[in-house]
């Protein structure tokens, strides 16, 4: 999101309504910790819900969370979705978890079958109170400022879903050239390398393929599609880690640069996909969407089990590493301001 959306909520309704528009897509089976620092929203995190036996697995990683989430808020809400049998024992861990750390937990609510439920204070709803999107102002304030969940996590794996048919025969064409191109590149730095009796970096790689990121950001700002030689020759260079660590440390969270490396994930070939993979990942995480950045880092890690990138972004992701931490790490700045 390249501007701060701003939702009121009001309600037990306006709370699960707001969920879907926090994380991306209506959850199920999750665990939602929502974030607050006095009554503002810093992020939201989705934990999927472990069965009742397996719960006490989410121990050592509820107190990560906790002890991250302590740095960026001062108060949480959470919002379970399933049945009770799955909910509580989360909910109940979590909630030790997060004032171990401090934390205030504001509210705890449990959704299922169209009703939730207050799990926490003095309110009496044992029988769940129904569920009604229309009486919240949620959804067409969402609307209005141009913002909507997809309607499950499938949804969300099926925007970096492979292109297939012709598209995919021209891409694997072109990758190939742009391969054979870089690697003929590699052999003339190794050439001079050893005779200079050194590890000289490849600097007209590097040149070249900072070249290629400026050009694609500059063809996604003026919401143009890159050809098929461009992604194919952006995303050989990114499999040289000089260049993708250029990429991302300016990755910036913009919408234009998310739809740029959903369409270069999505036409990228198997041995080039897990570098734009996780530059989508970075991308769409500083803009606050964590689901898909977690999909993202799967999609690359299918490709490459062993790319170590994915599996650190993979991790920062599980121990709730906030936004706001990843664009000091990667931009030198924050969204404070």
């Amino acid at each position: 999101m390249d501007t701060p959306a701003t939702l009121r909520l009001t309600s037990g309704d306006d709370l699960v309504a707001v969920v879907p528009y926090l994380i991306g897509f209506t959850p199920t089976d999750s665990m939602v910790v929502v974030v607050l620092d006095d009554t503002r929203v810093r992020f939201a995190a989705r934990l999927d819900l472990p069965p009742p036996a397996e719960v006490a697995h989410l121990a050592a990683p509820a107190a990560q969370h906790a002890t991250m989430i302590a740095r960026y808020g001062s108060s949480a809400i959470l919002v379970g979705y399933g049945p009770a049998e799955r909910v509580e024992p989360a909910a109940a861990l979590l909630t030790a978890a997060l004032e171990a750390a401090a934390v205030q937990v504001r509210e705890i609510l449990r959704v299922d079958d169209g009703r939730y439920w207050c799990l926490c204070g003095d309110v009496d709803c044992a029988d769940g109170v129904p569920y009604d999107p229309d009486r919240s102002t949620v959804p067409a304030e969402a609307a209005y400022l141009g913002i909507a969940p997809l309607p499950d996590r499938a949804a969300l794996e099926r925007l970096i879903t492979p292109v297939t048919g012709p598209p995919r025969e021209r891409m694997f064409a072109a990758t190939e050239t742009a391969l054979r191109r870089l690697a003929g590149m590699l052999a003339i730095t190794t050439v001079r390398a050893a005779g200079e009796g050194r590890s000289a970096p490849p600097e007209q790689v590097m040149r070249d393929g900072i070249a290629a990121i400026e050009q694609a950001y500059q063809c996604a700002a003026r919401g143009e599609t890159l050809s098929d030689e461009d992604v194919a020759w952006l995303t050989a260079v990114l499999v040289v880690p000089e260049v993708r660590d250029h990429a991302w440390s300016t990755c910036d969270g913009s919408d234009a640069q998310r739809q740029l490396w959903i369409d270069v994930t999505r036409r990228a070939m198997p041995p080039t996909v897990p570098a734009p993979a996780c530059l989508l990942a970075i991308t769409v995480y500083l803009a606050g969407d964590g689901a898909l950045a977690n999909i993202a880092v799967d999609r690359a890690l299918r490709a490459d089990p062993d790319y170590r990138l994915a599996h650190l972004l993979g991790q920062a992701l599980q121990a709730g590493v906030p936004p706001q931490l990843w664009r000091a790490a990667t931009t030198g700045t924050t969204t404070d301001e």
